[in-house]
This record gives C-alpha cells, structure tokens and sequence, in this order.
C-alpha cells in the first residue's frame, strides 16, 4: 500500500518548454500515468499573461485536459484580492487588463488609483512605468504584485526580469515598504492555502523549476520538494543557492519512476 499523497506540478520548465506552453517529449505520457494511477494533483503557475481559462484551452489543444479546479495560477486569485479597490492601475497586458475587468475590476489608464497591480508585460514602456510610479509616489497606492519572481526565460531560450524585479524597482524609486507589498502567487500562504483545497490529510509533493520563488518558501508548509532541472535553473544554480531538495530530477520521467518505486508502493 502506497502513500496517502498529492502532486503540486509547476507549469513552466516542468510541463512546459517555454512560453508558448509547448510540451517537453514526456509530458503526455506522464500525464497518462497521472489520471491512470488516479494520482491527485493540481498545476500551480505565476503565470501572469495568460488567463487561466486560455492557458486550460491551449494545453487542451496540445493534448493536457485539465479540470478547472486542477489549474491554479496567480492572476485566477487577483480578482478577488483587487476587488477591495475603488480603482487599479495594472501594469499588464491588455488581455490581463481585460480579465480583471471582466471579473469586476475598475482597471484605469492613468495614475489616479489606489492600487497598482504589477504582471508580466511584454508591452511594457516608459510611460506604464512612470504612471505605476506615480501612482506609488502621489497617490499613496498599494503595490500589488502577481507574484514576485525574480527571472524568466523566454520562448527563445533568452532570459528576461520578470514580475518580482519589476516591483523591486517600483519600491526602490518610491521608497515603497518591502514588506507591505503584496504578493498573490507562489509563495504566498493565501496561494499555497487555495492550492492545498481538497488535499487535506495528504503528503504533499512540489516540482519546480524555481527553487527561489517556489521550493525554498514550500519548505515551510511541509512540502516534500522536486527539483526539475528542465527549466531555468541548473544543478550549478542550485549549488550556488546552498540549497538541497527533497530530491532532484532531469524529465518527468525520472519523477514518474520515482512515484511509481517510492510512492506507490
């Protein structure tokens, strides 16, 4: 008889290539295994340029049928955070901007709001970032970040500053709070709270890419934590950190051999 456990799968650099959530060669042979050993599990994502509903639709598309409860990412638990402001500037992307809208978000334009809420955003320039800054430095408003990753790596296999060193450069040129800035995806405990729902009493399992955003944080909720080395952090990176996970993996199908001998038997 095999442990009473639950997966919680990262998105990017586990599931997915890069960001045109291309899957790696065994993603769908492990997602088979996953619904034929009726494996419990959940995919927890910051992604903040897709809404979750496309980002469901698109790895429907590439094989991966997901139930809306076995998807969470950040901007799904935006909404309801956000709706305790009058008006919110984001610093996003238009189809960000029109899913907060859609959810009952008052996104405006200018600088004049209460909260400047702060995605990934390709379309990013020099006049988004001086009305987020002034919205900070005039207006008094919160600094609401998706989530507060550090690094990203692009479609290309290039690396870019995500989220997280956005909002560090906002706080710094307005003398923002550090620790009043606040976070809505990994690591915070509201998101690791939503994602545990339904898996209560179980061992709770955690792959990622990112062991600064994601396993490091999960340590302290009890979480066993896998590294995959598929994503943007190497075996080298995750020396220099002087961090050691649970345990360690090249592909999902070193993981699924390690459920199969160590969690299923």
């Amino acid at each position: 008889m095999g442990k009473d456990f639950a997966l919680l799968l990262d998105l990017d650099g586990v599931l997915v290539k890069n960001k045109n959530l291309d899957l790696f060669y065994d993603t769908l042979t492990f997602f088979r295994f996953l619904r034929e050993k009726n494996i419990p599990f959940k995919v927890v994502s910051n992604n903040s340029r897709i809404p979750p509903e496309e980002i469901r639709k698109k790895l429907a598309q590439k094989g991966i049928e997901l139930k809306e409860e076995e998807l969470l990412t950040a901007l799904k638990v935006a909404p309801s955070y956000l709706k305790r402001f009058k008006s919110v500037y984001a610093l996003a992307e238009d189809r960000v901007k029109d899913y907060l809208r859609q959810n009952g978000i008052n996104v405006v334009e200018d600088y004049n709001a209460e909260a400047v809420f702060v995605a990934q955003d390709k379309t990013i320039n020099f006049e988004k970032v001086k009305n987020a800054t002034t919205a900070l430095r005039l207006k008094g408003a919160k600094l609401v970040a998706v989530n507060l990753n550090k690094l990203a790596k692009d479609t290309d296999g290039l690396f870019y500053p995500a989220t997280g060193s956005w909002v560090q450069l906002l706080a710094h040129a307005t003398d923002y709070p550090p620790e009043e800035i606040v976070s809505l995806g990994k690591p915070s405990k509201e998101f690791f709270k939503k994602a545990l729902e339904g898996f209560e009493g179980k061992e709770i399992y955690f792959a990622s890419d990112d062991f600064y955003t994601d396993l490091i944080p999960a340590e302290e909720f009890g979480f066993k934590t896998l590294f995959m080395t598929t994503g943007k952090y190497s075996v080298q990176d995750l020396e220099k950190a002087n961090y050691k996970p649970f345990r360690v993996f090249d592909s999902l199908t070193q993981l699924k051999e390690f459920i199969e001998k160590e969690l299923l038997n």
